[in-house]
Order: C-alpha cells, then sequence, then structure tokens
C-alpha cells in the first residue's frame, strides 16, 4: 500500500514538473515548437523525462484499480476491510491530482491522463486475474 501511494505523489509531483519545464501556449505553431525545443533543450528533455515518470507511475496506479475492480467484480478473493476501502479512495485521488493538473494545463494534462490509461491497459496481465482463459 505504502508503495502505490509513493506511485500516486511521484506521478503527482512528475506532472507538475512536467507542466513546468515543457511549456505549450495555444496557438502554437509547429515552427514555434520547433524554435523553443531548438533554443531550450535542456527543458525540453527534462520535461520528456518528467512526463515518462509520470505517466507510467499513473499507468501502474490505474492498472492496479483495474484489477482491483476485476477482483471485486469476480469475487476472486475476499475483500479485507482495508482493500475494500482503499481502493475507492485511490481512484478518487487519481482523478483528483489529473484534475489539479488540468487546472494548471489542460492540454497537457490531457496529454498525460490519455497515455496512462492507454500504457495501464496494455500492461494487464489478464491471466493473473483470472479474466482470460487459455
Amino acid at each position: 500500500m505504502f508503495f502505490i501511494l509513493l506511485k500516486l505523489f511521484t506521478g503527482f509531483i512528475s506532472g507538475i514538473l512536467f507542466i513546468k519545464f515543457f511549456p505549450v501556449s495555444i496557438p502554437m505553431g509547429i515552427s514555434d515548437m520547433i524554435v523553443i525545443f531548438v533554443l531550450e533543450p535542456a527543458g525540453f528533455v527534462m520535461g520528456m523525462t518528467f512526463f515518462l515518470i509520470a505517466f507510467i507511475a499513473n499507468a501502474e496506479i490505474i492498472r492496479s484499480i483495474i484489477e482491483w475492480t476485476a477482483r471485486l467484480l469476480k469475487n476472486i478473493r475476499p475483500l479485507k476491510h482495508m482493500d475494500a476501502l482503499f481502493g475507492p479512495v485511490l481512484s478518487l485521488l487519481l482523478i483528483g491530482g489529473f484534475f489539479v493538473l488540468s487546472a494548471l494545463s489542460p492540454w497537457e494534462a490531457l496529454a498525460l491522463f490519455c497515455f496512462s490509461v492507454i500504457y495501464g491497459i496494455i500492461s494487464l496481465d489478464f491471466k493473473k486475474i483470472n479474466l482470460a482463459e487459455d
């Protein structure tokens, strides 16, 4: 449980740093983006590094939420009182983190959210949660 909260915190802080180091102004043309990235390559590299950290951390949380929900629906194992409370709280914290990030920069938060959801779904192991059979 501690590692999941650490991933949540890491994803949120990395998302904030991604937004800080990767400035996007709307409307921005492709030539404006190239000029910004050529003149400030360190900001681009740091922004992409924080984006990578944030989307992998958030994708792991999304994957664990999906697995938790599948276990709950399939009753694979009875949930203890702490697990029954931790799943919805974790979901709300993750959604709240994305809302805070979207208040800072909606387009960057949307990109981070989309990449996180797609990677979280791709990384699911359906045999582990008994949703697929051989």
